[in-house]
């Protein structure tokens, strides 16, 4: 994939990117989705924007960094950068401030016509105005 064409995180700018329409889902105990928004302004809501390492929403809200020596290993911290939703989840991973391996991972992305224009492929600013 064309990293120059990512729209939001992954585009290889570095530090954080912004966004005030960022969320995580997790799955409810007894079925269905439940949506977490991004927290205050949105600042962390990609906490890592670099071309070699993987997926952090927020500084901890979920971090899949994809290498080092536990290149499967995941983290969640909810509650800072991410809300924590009408059950209070301090994490969306099973066990409390504990990290856990990853089983399977899917990116779910836009597709476009060949020749197509993306909405928001450039550079966004930091001050939450996309």
């Amino acid at each position: 994939m064309d990293r120059r064409l990512n729209p939001r995180g992954w585009a290889s700018l570095g530090g954080s990117r912004p966004s005030i329409a960022s969320f995580l889902f997790y799955s409810k105990l007894f079925g269905g989705w439940q949506k977490l928004r991004v927290a205050r302004t949105g600042g962390m809501a990609c906490g890592k924007d670099e071309f070699d390492t993987g997926i952090y929403f927020g500084s901890d809200a979920l971090v899949i960094p994809l290498n080092g020596q536990r290149p499967k290993s995941v983290a969640s911290r909810l509650g800072y950068f991410f809300e924590c939703g009408p059950e209070n989840k301090s994490t969306l991973l099973p066990t409390k401030g504990a990290d856990t391996n990853l089983d399977e991972l899917y990116v779910i992305s836009g597709v476009y016509k060949p020749g197509e224009g993306i909405p928001n492929s450039g550079g966004v600013t930091d001050m939450g105005l996309y």
